[in-house]
């Protein structure tokens, strides 16, 4: 008796997080697309995983919707290249780009439905391949480069460890985006733009007032 292998659930939502594949840039401010599709991987878990499209895809379910959190290994200028055949496949899925910004503050937040790439590599190829600026995408600030400073080692670093606190509660709040995103909640992912903001690291002394004990 042969068995023919059931085709698996498509996917309810298409998650893009832009990012340069290898070792060397997982860390790296580029790469917080990457780490925002990481939470979400790590909140629901993996159903499975697979390579497909020029890119990694991890399958995970939020109750009954099926998310696919993609990350393209085309490198950041060549990202188009990945996002089109996903969303060619399904056409009918709704889709969003998770990406960093220099020009906000590390762990800001901000979420559009269109809007030029801004300087971002990533975003171009997509705008190019699609010929349109019209699709959604969430930010999330990395902080500007210092004075003198090229973006393009700026990014293509990790960040400080003071940095990578707010950036990783920004990351946070992303992920929490997405989800809200996913479940068709638009205008309470927008609302969750201006509220818990990062906060930096407490001193030592304010955590004891706070009556938090250094271990």
């Amino acid at each position: 008796m042969f068995w023919r292998r059931k085709r698996p659930d498509p996917p309810g939502i298409l998650v893009f997080g832009l990012g340069n594949p290898g070792i060397d840039y997982v860390r790296t401010r580029h790469n917080v697309g990457w780490w925002v599709l990481d939470e979400l991987a790590r909140r629901l878990g993996v159903d499975s995983s697979a390579s497909r499209h020029r890119s990694q895809v991890d399958y995970c379910r939020n109750g009954d919707l099926r998310l696919a959190l993609i990350k393209p290994t085309t490198f950041m200028n060549r990202s188009g290249f990945c996002v089109y055949p996903w969303t060619k496949e399904f056409a009918d899925t709704p889709w969003l780009v998770v990406y960093d910004d220099i020009t906000m503050a590390p762990g800001k937040l901000r979420l559009r439905k269109e809007g030029s790439a801004g300087g971002h590599k990533g975003i171009k190829s997509i705008i190019d391949i699609f010929d349109t600026n019209e699709f959604i995408r969430l930010k999330v600030g990395v902080g500007k480069p210092p004075s003198g400073a090229e973006t393009s080692d700026w990014v293509l670093e990790p960040p400080g460890p003071a940095d990578e606190d707010l950036i990783a509660q920004g990351v946070q709040r992303a992920a929490d985006a997405v989800l809200l995103i996913a479940e068709g909640k638009y205008d309470e992912a927008m609302h969750l733009m201006g509220s818990n903001k990062p906060e930096p690291e407490k001193k030592a002394d304010e955590k004891q007032e706070d009556g938090v004990k250094e271990s």
